[in-house]
């Protein structure tokens, strides 16, 4: 879903920060300004979902682990919503890996376009997937106070990991 606030209402993006709630599914992500870092993008959302990222000074070369923890973070908590802020800046790559994360995890993904149209970048990435457009108005309301519900504990039963989960498990033989 493609969120369009072109007047960068910052009642909006309050209503997005607000909605923000790990425990009942939904999760909003402000990614880090100044930087088309797939990787700091992969951190922000395990920020977001109150997961601890490297330690600093740690000087990782490579996104997919980062990505591969928030994906499995999004299934175990589960998160069914995640809400990304100023979506039109996002690097391509950037934008490839939310759409990976989606296919991943079947999280429901709101990218927010703080501008009239979709930047380059961002029309490029959906062309290859379909999408809806909605108005921020509608989709990011303020007029909703009803208090986040917290998903009930399963019961104990053979059923405790989903279809998209099995698909992002490998298995590596040990060798003894």
């Amino acid at each position: 879903m493609v969120v369009f606030d072109p007047g960068d209402d910052a009642a909006h993006t309050r209503a997005a920060l607000t909605m923000h709630h790990p425990a009942a599914g939904r999760a909003t992500i402000h990614p880090t300004p100044g930087t088309d870092s797939t990787l700091t993008l992969a951190h922000n959302l395990l920020d977001a979902l109150g997961k601890t990222t490297p330690v600093p000074g740690y000087r990782a070369t490579h996104p997919a682990p980062a990505w591969t923890l928030a994906a499995a973070w999004i299934l175990a908590l589960p998160v069914s919503r995640l809400t990304v802020l100023r979506a039109h800046l996002l690097s391509a790559r950037s934008l490839d890996d939310l759409l990976a994360l989606r296919a991943r995890t079947g999280v429901r993904l709101y990218l927010v376009c703080h501008q009239p149209k979709l930047s380059a970048a961002l029309e490029r990435a959906l062309a290859r997937t379909g999408y809806d457009m909605a108005d921020a108005g509608a989709v990011l309301s303020q007029d909703d106070h009803t208090p986040p519900r917290t998903r009930q504990a399963a019961a104990d039963t053979a059923e405790w990991i989903s279809l998209p989960a099995l698909t992002t498990l490998t298995s590596r033989r040990a060798r003894w």
